[in-house]
Order: structure tokens, then C-alpha cells, then sequence
């Protein structure tokens, strides 16, 4: 009876972090940005979402590393997010009013990935912000 019970213990914790860590899931984006302030815009933006579990923006490399909960949320809406705050990123563009209201330090040379975002984006969807 021991044995029974511990291989059903063994069973659903087996299931339970399996079926956990299968909603978890991580990507690495490239996200426009300078300095320090754009560094915290950029990852306030992606917390915001409580089902992102980590965000981290490399100020060096322009490159956003997130977790998040891939039953309740999507790349595609925390990179929106992102450019909703200014930084362009490879799905979405920021919209110039956004852009222009941004510290002079954390205006970056914006490069123009039309290319990149028309194959990430829904053939319906425009990917600049308006």
C-alpha cells in the first residue's frame, strides 16, 4: 500500500511540474533603446503584465529576455507593449509621437525593419503603433 501511495505522489508531482513548466516559456527580442532610463521603461513595461515572471533588457547587447506565462499571455502582446512606451522592437513600431516624447537621451537611431515586422505581423495587422 506504501508503494502505491509513493508512486502516486511520484506520478502527479511529475505531472504537476511538467504541466507547469510547459506554460512557461522564455524568448530573447531585439528592443531599440540607450541608456539606463529606456533599460527601466522597457522592463516596467514587460512587469507590467503579472504573467511575465522576468524581464531583462541588455543595455550592450539591445536585447529583451523574457518568461512568461504562455497560457495567458503572448510574445506578440509584450512586444506591443513594449512600443507602446517608445522602443521599437522587431514585431512593432513605436509611434512617432511616443518616440518624439522621449528623453533626448533615449531617442535612438531608428532603424527601419518594415521588413522584419511585415513577416512577424498578421498580414491584417499594422505593426506601427499609431
Amino acid at each position: 500500500m506504501n508503494s502505491i501511495i509513493k508512486s502516486g505522489i511520484l506520478f502527479l508531482s511529475t505531472f504537476l511540474f511538467s504541466n507547469f513548466s510547459a506554460q512557461t516559456k522564455t524568448f530573447k527580442a531585439r528592443v531599440e533603446g540607450n541608456c539606463g532610463m529606456c533599460k527601466d521603461r522597457i522592463e516596467t513595461a514587460v512587469k507590467a503584465d503579472k504573467n511575465v515572471s522576468s524581464a531583462n533588457w541588455s543595455m550592450s547587447k539591445k536585447v529583451l529576455a523574457v518568461s512568461y506565462n504562455a497560457s495567458k499571455t503572448d510574445k506578440k502582446t509584450i512586444l506591443k507593449s513594449v512600443a507602446e512606451v517608445g522602443h521599437d522592437n522587431e514585431m512593432f513600431r513605436a509611434s512617432g509621437k511616443v518616440y518624439d516624447d522621449l528623453e533626448v537621451c533615449c531617442q535612438y537611431d531608428r532603424p527601419d525593419n518594415s521588413k522584419k515586422m511585415a513577416k512577424n505581423c498578421d498580414p491584417k495587422q499594422v505593426c506601427e503603433l499609431k
